[in-house]
């Protein structure tokens, strides 16, 4: 039997498209712990370094974070602060929030950190005090460092 031109395969279609899933899981594994970290990061300094006096507690409770892909929540921190008089109306209103800006994300990762009171924005501009300011410039350079080192490694690997 005469044997046809070209080259014969190695691996199957089949073989093939098992370890494309198998690097994007990967990949996609890794993107979820970097977000997850900076997530963390965020609400850490947040919770903690604001330098406002929160007597209900709901300024704090309402500071978290979101992991988004492709318009599903895979993760969230939201935690009720431990001083105040209330405190679940920050929570509440961190889901409410959280909820609206998902729509705005269909495709794709997002990492969504809010400090969800709408006063929030006023003890920040107005009183001059720190809510989440901080904590989003810090958050962001990590990832961009963080990405940075990720990248300078693949372009080592010749990626």
């Amino acid at each position: 039997m005469a044997r046809k031109g070209g080259l014969t395969p190695l691996w199957s279609d089949r073989d093939v498209e098992r370890w494309f899933d198998y690097f994007v899981d990967r990949a996609e594994e890794r993107i979820y712990k970097l977000l997850q970290r900076a997530g963390e990061e965020f609400v850490k300094i947040a919770r903690k370094k604001g330098n406002y006096q929160d007597r209900t507690g709901n300024l704090r409770s309402s500071i978290g974070y979101v992991i988004v892909k492709d318009g599903d929540i895979l993760t969230e921190n939201h935690e009720q602060s431990t001083e105040g008089t209330d405190k679940q109306t920050g929570i509440r209103e961190a889901k409410r929030l959280v909820s609206e800006l998902i729509l705005l994300y269909k495709k794709g990762w997002v990492l969504i950190g809010v400090a969800a009171m709408p006063y929030a924005v006023y003890v920040e501009a107005i009183n001059n005090l720190d809510v989440i300011s901080v904590a989003t410039e810090h958050t962001e350079d990590w990832i961009r460092k963080q990405s940075k080192t990720l990248f300078d490694k693949l372009a080592e690997k010749g990626y």
